[in-house]
């Protein structure tokens, strides 16, 4: 029996550790599903480029300028109530460019603490057969700003 799970990947980013896949509707669900996540919380987009987050009809200039500032880095910017972010983990970074963007969100169930190693976050999702080390976290999430008005959402 195929497992429906393969469309998605557990990775390192340069914050925590993410599930994550292609940028599409059974992705998303997937991801949802998984980690029994509220449908209303919004899941962001890895890009590998500000040139890949061009492509999202979202994107607009105020968030062009927002990102030359903050990116790669962990700093997701939330552009017309779609959340954006460049990760600074080179593995990653060419992994997306190779892949496409990905939705991404931290590898836990929801409202539970976050996966702290590779290790534990198989453990907690066996389902999931992808699973890489791009290296280094800081276990710290991305702080999140709002582009439309600069309010950071998160710090």
């Amino acid at each position: 029996m195929p497992n429906k799970y393969n469309k998605l990947f557990i990775s390192t980013t340069d914050t925590v550790i993410g599930i994550g896949g292609p940028v599409n509707e059974e992705v998303k669900n997937l991801i949802y599903d998984i980690k029994g996540r509220d449908r209303n919380k919004k899941l962001i987009i890895l890009v590998s480029s500000i040139k890949q987050a061009r492509k999202f009809p979202e994107w607009n200039s105020q968030a062009e300028a927002y990102a030359k500032n903050y990116w790669p880095g962990a700093v997701t910017l939330v552009v017309n109530d779609q959340g954006f972010r460049m990760p600074n983990q080179k593995g990653l970074l060419e992994y997306l460019e190779t892949n496409g963007p990905a939705y991404m969100s931290s590898c836990n169930l929801s409202n539970a603490p976050v996966c702290k190693t590779i290790e534990n976050a198989k453990q907690l999702f066996p389902e999931i057969d992808n699973v890489y080390n791009f290296g280094e976290m800081s276990q710290q999430p991305s702080k999140i700003i709002r582009v439309e008005d600069g309010e950071i959402l998160r710090s």
